[in-house]
C-alpha cells in the first residue's frame, strides 16, 4: 500500500456522499462501483477489491450531465477502501460535462 499524498494534487477533491457511480475495467471485466470524491483531476474509486498503483483503468460515469468517459492511472491504492486515479485522458466535452458535475456537487454542499 502507497501512502497518498495530497501535495501533489492540483484540484481539491469533493467528496460525494451518494449517488455518484462509475463503470471501471483493466482490460478484465467492467466492474461498477461507488465514487467516494471526485475532482477535475481523479476519482476515488470505493472497491474491496482495488487495483495495484499504476494501472490504467478505463471508466464511464452517467450521471444526468450526460456520459463522461475517462481513461486514467491508479495513483494509490488501499485494499480496506479502494483507489485514487489520475485522470491522464479525458476529452473537452467530457471535461465540460465532469467541470459541470463538480459545480453541481459543489453546490449540495
Amino acid at each position: 500500500m502507497e501512502k497518498p499524498s495530497k501535495d501533489n494534487r492540483r484540484d481539491a477533491r469533493i467528496p460525494v456522499s451518494q449517488g455518484v457511480w462509475v463503470a471501471w475495467t483493466s482490460g478484465g471485466p467492467r466492474i461498477v462501483s461507488r465514487v467516494r470524491d471526485l475532482s477535475a483531476g481523479g476519482v476515488f474509486v470505493s472497491t474491496r477489491d482495488p487495483m495495484p498503483v499504476a494501472t490504467v483503468v478505463e471508466m464511464l460515469f452517467s450521471l444526468p450531465e450526460g456520459e463522461i468517459r475517462a481513461q486514467g492511472i491508479v495513483r494509490f491504492s488501499d485494499e480496506k477502501r479502494g483507489f485514487g486515479v489520475e485522470f491522464t485522458k479525458i476529452n473537452a466535452a467530457d471535461r465540460a460535462r465532469l467541470l459541470g458535475l463538480l459545480r453541481r456537487l459543489n453546490a449540495g454542499r
